[in-house]
This record gives C-alpha cells, sequence and structure tokens, in this order.
C-alpha cells in the first residue's frame, strides 16, 4: 500500500509540474527576449550608421573624381591659354549638397523617405600646382562633417599637356 501511494504522489506531482510554466520561467524567457531584441536593435542602428557613412563617403569620392575628370579632359595647349581648371592655385567651393539627390525628385522616383537624412554639405579644394611648365599636379580635397565627425577624401593626378 506505501508503495502505491507513493506512486500516486509521484505521478500527481508530474501531472502539476507539467500543467504550465512557474512564474520564474516566463519572467526569464521574457527578460531572455528583451535582451535579445536590444541586442539586435542597437546592432541594426549600428549598422545603419555605418551605410550611411559609407553612401556619404562614396558621394564625396564621386564629387572629387568629378574635379578630377575636368582636370584630365580640360584641352591643353601650350601655345593657347591654360583653361580655367587648371588655372596654378587653389580653389574652393563650399556647400556641395552630399546626400541631396535632385535628380531622382526630377525624374519622379523621390518618396516619402527622401529627406529624412539630414543634409550634409561638403566643400571641395582643389589645388593645382605646376610641376614643369608641361606638366602639373591636381589635388581635390573633400571635406564633410558626419555625426559631428570630420571625414575627408582625397584624390591626386597628373597632368600633362596636349601638345608636344
Amino acid at each position: 500500500m506505501e508503495m502505491r501511494s507513493q506512486s500516486l504522489s509521484r505521478a500527481s506531482s508530474l501531472r502539476r509540474s507539467s500543467a504550465g510554466f512557474t512564474l520564474t520561467e516566463v519572467v526569464f524567457a521574457a527578460s531572455m527576449l528583451a535582451v535579445l531584441v536590444s541586442a539586435s536593435l542597437i546592432s541594426m542602428t549600428q549598422i545603419n550608421r555605418w551605410a550611411a557613412s559609407a553612401r556619404l563617403r562614396t558621394l564625396a569620392l564621386a564629387v572629387a573624381q568629378q574635379r578630377i575628370d575636368q582636370v584630365q579632359t580640360a584641352a591643353w595647349q601650350l601655345a593657347g591659354a591654360r583653361p580655367a581648371v587648371l588655372t596654378t592655385g587653389t580653389a574652393t567651393e563650399n556647400s556641395l549638397p552630399l546626400n541631396n539627390d535632385s535628380l531622382n525628385a526630377a525624374a519622379g522616383l523621390s518618396s516619402s523617405f527622401t529627406n529624412l537624412d539630414t543634409p550634409v554639405n561638403a566643400t571641395r579644394t582643389t589645388v593645382i600646382t605646376d610641376i614643369t611648365a608641361r606638366t602639373l599636379r591636381a589635388v581635390v580635397t573633400v571635406t564633410f562633417t558626419y555625426r559631428n565627425r570630420p571625414c575627408s577624401v582625397t584624390l591626386n593626378t597628373l597632368r600633362a599637356s596636349d601638345s608636344i
């Protein structure tokens, strides 16, 4: 009889423990879920910041490359006048928009999310230095500030005149 009462008490205790979760288990699971969601949100925010920074750096490279292309493609004959883009010295252009894509708006591709980014303006500085009478060096630097951090991109090129 004693054996039977022990088996009945075990069976009833097993039924009680498998009937549901205890409050401690529920609180622990909820806290683990909250930690997981918080870590995911923090990670996604950081990834978004890195993507925005990379996008701005790419746009700054495009602005610098635009000036390098102008320097490389300007017609320059030694017998004639030097083009304005190849004038020796320093030229600075301020307030160049980096993340304001007016071409998308003109093409009808803008959306309600287009203007959510904070506008970032850049400064492009071009320094033209004569190396010889026929060759010059161009250094183009684009600087901008993103999240209160200064960023810059610099491209260099050498250019020779078109005439021999």
